[in-house]
């Protein structure tokens, strides 16, 4: 992880000096995050797709002919959500009985792209990645349970971060693939796929990796 951020710092770093060119730009947009396979959070038997949040900056750095640099810093809200659904008795009766947990680990990310471009009459399609390091600041689990449609009840605590068996990892490093079409007023719609490769579960019984699907508008000044 140090190594990566390392290497991510000596990039950025060196890229002042490749320059010929730098703009600079903001982002933000959904991710569709889940753990693969799961955590001992999220235990649930079906796994729904739930929109987490995402805001960042970047820098388009160019370093050759239709090729760009692009480094960045993220706010990324990651996690999954999971449905476990199961019966209680209620006066003799099986009545079914839902459990849903909605995960949100919160991090800042960052991330460094190598991208290359083609340019169009109507703006420019780029397509590239790179490696990602992210470090969690934070995390809490909703849980909603739901007997029949009538009671419903919700409940929040707080994720710990440790070293410990119940606690996840802070540290998180991975690759991304990303693209889009940028307009030539600057307006950025851009699609990223982020793979994590950073076990960040210490319970033995559960390999837990990021995983998401991301979508964002962004302005390049």
């Amino acid at each position: 992880m140090k190594k990566l951020l390392f290497l991510i710092i000596i990039m950025v770093a060196g890229s002042g000096v490749m320059a010929q060119k730098t703009q600079f730009g903001v982002k933000m947009g959904v991710n569709l995050p889940t753990l693969q396979p799961r955590t001992g959070f999220s235990p649930g038997s079906e796994y729904k797709t739930s929109a987490k949040f995402l805001l960042g900056i970047f820098t388009n750095v160019e370093v050759a002919e239709s090729i760009i640099l692009q480094p960045g810093l993220s706010f990324s809200v990651k996690g999954n959500k999971s449905v476990e659904q199961k019966n209680s008795i209620s006066f003799g009766n099986p009545v079914p009985f839902t459990t849903e947990r909605n995960l949100n680990i919160y991090y800042f990310e960052l991330p460094i792209n190598l991208l290359y471009n083609k340019e169009f009459e109507a703006g420019t399609v780029y397509l590239g990645g790179g490696p990602y390091a992210a470090y969690a600041i934070g995390g809490r689990i909703r849980s909603v349970n739901k007997r029949n449609t009538y009671m419903k009840r919700g409940s929040a605590e707080q994720i710990t971060f440790g070293s410990e068996a119940g606690q996840l990892k802070n540290s998180d490093f991975g690759i991304n693939l990303t693209t889009g079409f940028r307009l030539k007023n600057g307006m950025d719609f851009g699609a990223n796929y982020g793979y994590g490769l950073a076990n960040i579960s210490n319970d033995p019984g559960f390999k837990s990796q990021n995983r998401q699907i991301g979508f964002s508008l962004g302005y390049t000044f």
